[in-house]
């Protein structure tokens, strides 16, 4: 029974990360999340931080709003290794125009502390007219185009081959200044909390 009860009480510690993961990748806010599914945006930060355990219509009132079956949150995946074949990239959800990411990396959230998607930006495409700040750290590499980053009010210009390396806690916004669709390889990690 202890150990059903260990198993039980490793997948309960995980559903706030989890929550709180899927939510941070789609850029909503805790009020975001709580205009999505119903629940207050108290409630959903008590839930990440595990202050308190989700009832089943919580948990699939917040599924829903995520795109996820409940089941995603109970699942436990721990593997080491994760092949994924370039016919078989999931798209990662971004509410950024003319950005098209597919998944390359082992997983799109879970236990892992990096995600990593095959990018292609539109001529023009760019984050918006605000900066963006978030935990962790970012990685792009560029493989045709040519793309403008902006980093704490410095700006770095990346053609092919070129890679930016930076802390996303620093106010950053992107664009593609070129003139055909740029392609990248983007790289988030975010350390556990």
């Amino acid at each position: 029974m202890t150990e059903e009860k260990n198993q039980v009480d490793r997948i309960v510690s995980k559903l706030g990360e989890k929550i709180k993961t899927l939510r941070t990748e789609k850029g909503w806010s805790l009020q975001d999340l709580a205009k999505r599914s119903g629940i207050s945006a108290a409630g959903i930060h008590r839930i990440e931080s595990n202050g308190i355990i989700p009832t089943i219509t919580t948990m699939m009132k917040i599924s829903d709003a995520l795109g996820k079956r409940v089941s995603f949150f109970i699942e436990e995946k721990d593997e080491d290794a994760v092949f994924v074949s370039a016919g078989k990239r999931e798209s990662i959800f971004t509410f950024k125009k003319g950005l098209d990411l597919q998944c390359v990396s082992a997983k799109k959230y879970g236990d892992f502390i990096m995600t990593a998607a095959y990018a292609i930006a539109e001529v023009g495409a760019s984050s918006g007219k605000k900066h963006m700040s978030h935990r962790g750290e970012e990685l792009v590499y560029c493989i045709q185009g040519k793309m403008e980053f902006q980093v704490n009010g410095k700006t770095y210009i990346l053609n092919p081959g070129d890679s930016l390396h930076f802390r996303t806690h620093a106010e950053h916004k992107w664009k593609n200044i070129g003139n055909v669709r740029a392609k990248l390889i983007w790289v988030l990690a975010v350390p556990p909390s």
